[in-house]
């Protein structure tokens, strides 16, 4: 049908809200939201060999879950320890898990791939092997909202998120009994979780090829949403809804190719529109505190 390919359009969003969720944790910790790539790459590999290893799907989640974690943790130790500059440093590690994805994805046939019915969906409804099921029968989409809810609700409407907005912005800051590297590695782990449902959403719904860059694509729009929740989650739904129509290109040549690339190109424009003041380099101590630049 026609109209098949639009039903992964919310798989695809939620996932790139989620990722545009983690990028604004990683950036109010004084960090680079390009680490999310990483973060979502190490969540993807935790989530397919946990499964070769045990044949548990959830079980292979807390083994995403660990590895994102395990990223975030040594990404932001090797960055402070090198003094490295965070988005070099943050792309540059984000690499390696990035390459071994790509490796393992290429290895075989992976269980996770040729389960039937797929694994970590809701079965015994009235939807087991309709389109439908991927929508209805999936928990990790039907969980995503309550999950954006919550990671906006830490970081802008309680104490530990005001805490972590304000050491990111000046590391240096000193409060009584509050320790500002131990709430911005807080703040890089909880933006690691963040991608394990949005890893787990796009490995089910691209099984022959586990997409990459989306943590780009996810930065590109926090960005122009001048790092707000909401505004990011909004603007991810047109690279979304761009990604969904992929198949249709397939009906003429370098079709596909075009619609690939096309989220990008959206972003860009993201980039270029909606946010020219936020790309400024702080030149100023102003810079640090304008709503505009932030």
């Amino acid at each position: 049908m026609v109209w098949v390919p639009l039903l992964q359009f919310p798989v695809e969003w939620a996932a790139l809200a989620l990722l545009v969720v983690a990028c604004l944790y990683w950036e109010r910790s004084g960090f680079s939201g390009l680490g999310v790539e990483g973060c979502v790459a190490s969540a993807m590999l935790g989530i397919l060999l946990g499964y070769e290893w045990t044949g548990d799907y959830w079980l292979s989640c807390l083994v995403a879950a660990g590895a994102a974690a395990a990223f975030a943790i040594v990404c932001g130790t090797l960055v402070n320890l090198f003094r490295a500059d965070p988005a070099v440093g943050s792309f540059a590690l984000s690499l390696v898990p990035a390459s071994a994805l790509g490796l393992f994805a290429r290895y075989g046939d992976l269980r996770l791939f040729h389960e039937v019915p797929p694994p970590g969906l809701f079965t015994g409804t009235i939807f087991d092997g309709t389109y439908a099921e991927d929508l209805i029968a999936n928990p990790w989409l039907l969980g995503a909202p309550i999950l954006l809810a919550l990671a906006g609700w830490l970081l802008w409407h309680t104490p530990f998120g005001i805490r972590l907005r304000a050491f990111g912005e000046n590391p240096a800051w000193r409060v009584p009994r509050s320790r500002p590297t131990a709430y911005r590695f807080v703040a890089l782990v909880l933006g690691a979780l963040w991608t394990v449902p949005a890893a787990a959403l796009l490995l089910h719904a691209h099984p022959t090829a586990p997409p990459i860059a989306l943590g780009y694509l996810a930065l590109a729009c926090a960005i122009a949403s001048r790092w707000t929740v909401w505004g990011g989650i909004l603007l991810a739904a047109g690279p979304a809804l761009i990604r969904s129509a992929r198949p249709y290109g397939t009906g003429f040549q370098s079709g596909f190719v075009i619609l690939d690339v096309a989220p990008f190109l959206l972003a860009l424009l993201y980039l270029v529109f909606l946010s020219r003041r936020s790309l400024r380099l702080a030149a100023s101590p102003q810079a640090r505190t304008d709503p505009d630049v932030l």
